[in-house]
C-alpha cells in the first residue's frame, strides 16, 4: 500500500506530506461544489493525480505521468458529445466536456485503485483520454 502522498486539499489550504492513500480518497470522496472543491496527491515526483469539483455529484479527474516522460490523461465517461457542463473550482465556474464530469461514486472507486497502486488501469463504464498538451 502506497502511504507516501502529498496532499493539497483546498478546504485546508495547505500542504501535508506523507499521507496513507485511504486518507486521501476519503478527501476525494468528500468534495461537495463548495467548500470542498480540489484535492491534489502527488506521489514522488511520479505521478500526480488531481480531483476537482463536486457539485451536483460530478467531479474532473485527471492522472499525470511524468517518467518515463510525462502523459496526462482525464477521466471520462464513453459517451462523447459536444455538450459542456461547469463545476465549481476553488470558487470558480469551469467548464468541461460533459464526458469528462464523471459521477462521483463512479471516480471514487477508480481513484483509491490509484491510490493504492499508482497505476491509472483500465476502469469499467469509464476511459482513459489522453490529453495533449
Amino acid at each position: 500500500m502506497l502511504n507516501d502522498w502529498r496532499l493539497y486539499t483546498d478546504a485546508s489550504g495547505i500542504e501535508q506530506k506523507h499521507v496513507a492513500w485511504h486518507e486521501v480518497l476519503k478527501e476525494i470522496a468528500q468534495l461537495d461544489g463548495s467548500s470542498r472543491t480540489l484535492v491534489h496527491a502527488a506521489y514522488g515526483d511520479h505521478v500526480d493525480l488531481v480531483v476537482a469539483g463536486g457539485n451536483n455529484g460530478k467531479v474532473l479527474v485527471q492522472w499525470k505521468e511524468h517518467e518515463p516522460n510525462e502523459q496526462h490523461y482525464v477521466l471520462a465517461l464513453d459517451k462523447h458529445t459536444g455538450v459542456m457542463s461547469s463545476l465549481v473550482i476553488e470558487g470558480s465556474e469551469v467548464t468541461f466536456p460533459v464526458s469528462w464530469c464523471v459521477p462521483l461514486e463512479l471516480a471514487v472507486p477508480v481513484c483509491g485503485d490509484i491510490l493504492r497502486t499508482c497505476d491509472k488501469g483500465e476502469p469499467a463504464q469509464l476511459e482513459w483520454l489522453p490529453v495533449q498538451l
